[in-house]
């Protein structure tokens, strides 16, 4: 029975983790579409250049911590 539960315990948080995958590649994209972004398994990938000084990288950090 228990190994049941944390069957479904996995399951939901690898939901979860592709449901965040997903929407933080949106709102990635629609922040930075002068860069490429892709979704992997269990990352986003933002391919590109941007100028270090850019305000937008700290909305990048604000979400991330």
């Amino acid at each position: 029975m228990l190994s049941g539960v944390a069957a479904r315990g996995r399951d939901i948080a690898e939901a979860a983790q592709r449901r965040a995958i997903a929407q933080g590649t949106v709102r990635l994209q629609a922040a930075f579409p002068e860069l490429a972004v892709t979704a992997q398994a269990d990352a986003i990938v933002l391919t590109g250049r941007i100028d270090p000084e850019d305000a937008r990288l700290r909305w990048i950090v604000s979400v991330l911590t």
